[in-house]
């Protein structure tokens, strides 16, 4: 387990206790926006020359905007020198968040935008195959050529004439190994 994960699980225990999953996931988004699209704040926090006591003031100048549950976690990330952490903390907690609402973030990659039907048919196909609602995030990357490259929670599927290109010229250059999906 990283240590995201684990700071993540352990901020999602405590906020599962007091109710406040939604209020905390709200306000580390607005924290990690405030750390990372910042440059002030981001000199003032990240850097290891300014004394801590500076940087919580820096984090408490939020406190109107969060709630004491996100502050304290803020503040704890500081003492123990993890504030740097913070947006791979955030997405692991918002993972977390994910799986205890049932959701599994689906990423699609694909060489063109993908059309609703097909859109539909990997959302009805990932929840048919897991159980779960899917979170889709699309990318267009046309270096792929056609084809897809799907990533399902920790599984990826490349599908994609690059993926089978880059297959067939491993096969040639090691031919005892024969890539998968070309004949």
């Amino acid at each position: 387990m990283s240590v995201a994960t684990t700071y993540a699980e352990a901020l999602y225990e405590a906020a599962e206790g007091q109710g406040a999953v939604a209020d905390v996931a709200r306000d580390l988004r607005l924290l990690r926006e405030a750390v990372t699209d910042n440059e002030d704040v981001a000199r003032v926090l990240f850097n290891p020359e300014v004394d801590t006591r500076v940087k919580k003031d820096a984090i408490d100048a939020l406190s109107g905007r969060l709630s004491p549950l996100a502050l304290n976690f803020a503040n704890v990330l500081l003492d123990r020198g993890r504030l740097e952490e913070l947006p791979e903390i955030v997405d692991a907690f918002e993972r977390r968040v994910g799986e205890a609402e049932g959701r599994i973030p689906v990423e699609v990659i694909t060489a063109v935008p993908l059309t609703d039907d097909l859109r539909r048919r990997i959302a009805e196909r990932v929840h048919e195959e897991t159980g779960r609602t899917p979170d889709i995030t699309e990318t267009v990357d046309p270096d792929i050529i056609a084809g897809l490259v799907l990533r399902v929670g920790g599984v990826m599927i490349d599908n994609s004439v690059r993926g089978r290109l880059e297959g067939l010229r491993r096969a040639i250059d090691q031919p005892d190994q024969a890539p998968a999906g070309v004949s």
